[in-house]
């Protein structure tokens, strides 16, 4: 049966036989962590060597985290929050934020090997782990920190903290299950779409359903909802400014969207499912036996945790025509190795040390994909990669010229979304953004940064940002109406960080001089 599956080491004398040395779960347990060690470090050097500058979401997502509020413009508050405090470890830097990422993804490989453990022997666990490594949202992906990475991480936590209170109906499971839940809706509100069929499992499954006459379900709900409290708070405050995010980014009023968006978003997921198939292929024998109500209660767990929420979200593909796009796939399928051996077979002989030479190379060769999607771009489509960008010098020339001409570091930078949060990350003494998140524009508005606004750009001064290929050098008409005070710099033309024929980035630059300013130095 399902509950007695793991093998028992045939000893003699107290030491494992040669045969059985890699089943021994102590070894097993000693390769798990250190390959997971040695792949976080690997991941984390990569990313601040391969990538001259960080991309798109880890820019927005710190630039956010330097004025710490209870949720911002898009999403969530707690990524944010963890981008700003790892970016400490490592200042006027993104490394800090690179190790945030893939410790992150380490959460991930932590929980897939506790939960097969479970179900499966230590050899099979170890793999059901490292198939992670076939897909890009756990190898090349999380170097772009996000809400989608962080999210990675709280789902995994649910699904096992809520295993085991659901098996053991112990408070204290219940307890870390609902701070699991409070926190990962403090990174992404899709959070929903797990907890509607680890719900319905709750209420109908036999076994599982007894939990209901204890108070562990209900502490549950009730610690989760504390933590979540604050946010909540904060969002009726602004007019629920996420959720219309989110229902503006997901709309598609294109007539075949119901055929299309879910068998889109399939065919996506298929590119990060099928790799990790190969690193599991060896893992995968003869059927369980499942004759025990608990057996069977657990194996429903587990449909219900991986299959349930993909259902959810094709069906409401279906029915709305929204768009499920691809990176909402990533927090899906960190346990379908443990799925796949329980459902498919996971018993019988394996040869492991070939298993793991094959998940080995299917790591390196994701490495190698990650490199490959950065420096390949400029030459396909002539155009730069953000990871391209020549973010942290474009920032030293910025502070560089206004410690030339003021005493003190300036308070703000505003303007186009991708400059001026590149000059917020690269900047030691971590200024606040005015923006709007409309990259390539010139737009910054309060409702997007409601902790600056122009009144207070114009009294504590600041820098301001724009495409200067685009709107030319000199300061736009808009922003002399905007900040009379505002005094134009000359572009600042920075190459990009690749051997491509592509122009530089020029950027336009003015500064506002602080209220009672003593001008220059």
């Amino acid at each position: 049966m399902l509950s007695s599956v793991r093998p028992t080491l045939t000893r003699s004398q107290g030491v494992p036989t040669p045969a059985l040395k890699n089943g021994d779960p102590r070894w097993c347990a000693r390769v798990f962590w250190a390959w997971v060690a040695v792949r976080t470090v690997a991941w984390v050097v990569l990313s601040a060597v391969a990538l001259a500058n960080p991309p798109l979401d880890l820019v927005e997502w710190l630039s956010w985290g330097h004025s710490l509020q209870w949720g911002y413009p898009k999403h969530p508050p707690l990524p944010a929050w963890l981008a700003a405090g790892f970016a400490r470890l490592s200042p006027g830097d993104v490394i800090g934020v690179y190790l945030l990422a893939y410790l992150t993804v380490s959460g991930c490989f932590w929980a897939a090997w506790k939960l097969a453990r479970e179900f499966v022997s230590p050899p099979r666990a170890l793999l059901a782990a490292l198939c992670l490594e076939g897909s890009l949202y756990f190898t090349a992906d999380p170097a772009e920190w996000s809400n989608n990475v962080a999210l990675d991480l709280g789902w995994a936590a649910v699904i096992l903290f809520g295993f085991h209170a659901v098996r053991t109906a112990s408070t204290r499971w219940w307890v870390a299950t609902g701070v699991a839940i409070g926190l990962t809706l403090l990174c992404k509100y899709t959070l929903g779409v797990l907890l509607l069929p680890l719900g319905a499992y709750l209420a109908l499954d036999p076994h599982a359903r007894r939990n209901l006459r204890r108070p562990g379900p209900y502490v549950a709900v009730a610690v989760a909802a504390a933590v979540f409290a604050p946010h909540l708070i904060w969002l009726v405050q602004n007019d629920f400014i996420t959720l219309t995010y989110a229902s503006e980014r997901s709309a598609d009023p294109r007539w075949y969207s119901r055929v299309w968006n879910p068998t889109a978003f399939v065919l996506g997921q298929s590119y990060h499912v099928l790799p990790m198939l190969v690193v599991l292929w060896p893992a995968v024998g003869k059927r369980f036996v499942v004759d025990t109500p608990e057996s069977r209660s657990r194996v429903r767990y587990l449909h219900a945790a991986v299959l349930g929420p993909v259902a959810i979200l094709l069906a409401l593909s279906v029915v709305t025509g929204c768009q499920i796009r691809e990176i909402w796939g990533s927090p899906l399928w960190t346990f379908l190795g443990v799925w796949v051996l329980v459902t498919v077979g996971g018993e019988g002989e394996m040869n492991l040390p070939r298993a793991l030479r094959r998940a080995a190379l299917v790591a390196v060769a994701m490495l190698a994909v990650a490199v490959f999607k950065v420096e390949s771009r400029p030459y396909v489509d002539k155009i730069p990669s953000r990871p391209q960008y020549p973010g942290k010098e474009l920032a030293a020339e910025v502070n560089r010229r206004w410690n030339a001409q003021f005493a003190g570091p300036f308070p703000i930078v505003a303007g186009e979304a991708w400059a001026a949060g590149n000059v917020c990350c690269f900047s030691p003494h971590r200024p606040v953004l005015y923006s709007s998140g409309a990259m390539g524009y010139l737009v910054f508005e309060s409702k997007a940064t409601p902790w600056t606004n122009d009144a207070d750009l114009n009294s504590r001064g600041g820098v301001v940002l724009w495409d200067a290929a685009q709107l030319g050098d000199a300061v736009p008409a808009e922003l002399r109406v905007r900040l009379p005070r505002a005094v134009g710099q000359p572009a600042i033309v920075l190459p990009y960080h690749t051997r491509a024929s592509v122009p530089p980035a020029r950027t336009g630059v003015a500064f506002v001089p602080p209220v009672g300013s003593t001008a220059a130095r």
